[in-house]
């Protein structure tokens, strides 16, 4: 098989311009193994939230890409989902997303900084190299290289059915 990232970069080349030009963000896509299946998630996002009609209509629009692109030799499931309230930041539109909405971050730290791993603020400032968040008040800044995980909780993220 494939490596997974390569796997996911493909897809991700593959759909984007028909995710966007259907009027959503293509916020990720992932291959990764849950339990004994393998799974291809397309997130997606748009001002307005995501309705499981908006999932559908998603599906429809990029299964016939990806099967001709046949990314994956082995069996998976094709999974289209709203990119939800916990988002893990991992480029700089994710970064950019959660500046602009004003989101509070969970950052993980790979060693312990001042006895802590974990810390939670709002995202004031990133670039290439650093993340910034304000916490009670002080500004903390971390090398990028320093974190091990960064996921923004945007609150204002639904996922509804329409009618």
């Amino acid at each position: 098989m494939a490596k997974k990232d390569n796997i996911a970069s493909r897809v991700r080349e593959a759909v984007l311009p028909l995710v966007e030009g259907a009027g959503y963000t293509l916020w990720d896509v992932t291959f990764y193994k849950e339990v004994a299946e393998w799974i291809l998630e397309v997130a997606i996002d748009r001002q307005e939230g995501i309705s499981t009609d908006d999932c559908s209509v998603v599906t429809k629009l990029i299964d016939p890409v990806i099967d001709e692109l046949d990314p994956v030799e082995d069996a998976y499931c094709l999974m289209v989902s709203g990119a939800g309230t916990y988002r893990d930041l991992v480029n700089p539109m994710h970064y950019e997303y959660a500046l602009s909405h004003g989101c509070t971050v969970e950052l993980r730290t790979f060693v312990a900084v001042d006895g802590r791993k974990q810390f939670e603020g709002i995202l004031v400032a990133f670039d290439d190299e650093s993340v910034t968040i304000e916490e009670n008040g002080n500004d903390l800044r971390f090398e990028k290289k320093q974190i091990a995980k960064c996921t923004a909780i945007c609150e204002g993220t639904i996922l509804f059915d329409e009618d």
